[in-house]
């Protein structure tokens, strides 16, 4: 069973509607900095 992340090595990747996301430098998940809660990441069409 793998061991969960701590999410202590973070950097700012991104920033929407004032809402700044993170991912963990560890495990490469992505979360919103105010909560550090995982996000579905979802790619914009242009």
């Amino acid at each position: 069973m793998p061991v969960p992340c701590d999410h202590n090595r973070t950097q700012i990747i991104a920033r929407r509607d004032g809402v700044d996301y993170v991912e963990c430098l560890d495990c490469r998940q992505i979360f919103e900095a105010e909560d550090l809660e995982p996000v579905k990441v979802e790619e914009d069409e242009e």
